[in-house]
């Protein structure tokens, strides 16, 4: 009986394996923050450039 009870326990399914991502918080000597705060201005601050331009033609 010991035996079944050891191959049952080990037939169980395993769970795929789990993926651990991990990222830089610093881009050179700056924090991510500060650089992730700069790209989103960049863009907004080009949207509405593309918008101005787009209501004046």
């Amino acid at each position: 009986m010991g035996k079944d009870s050891n191959t049952q326990h080990k037939a169980t399914r395993q769970h795929p394996p789990t993926k651990i991502i991990v990222e830089r918080h610093y881009v050179g000597t700056e924090k991510m923050e500060t650089v992730c705060k700069r790209i989103a201005e960049e863009q907004i601050t080009k949207k509405i450039r593309e918008i101005a331009e787009n209501s004046a033609n």
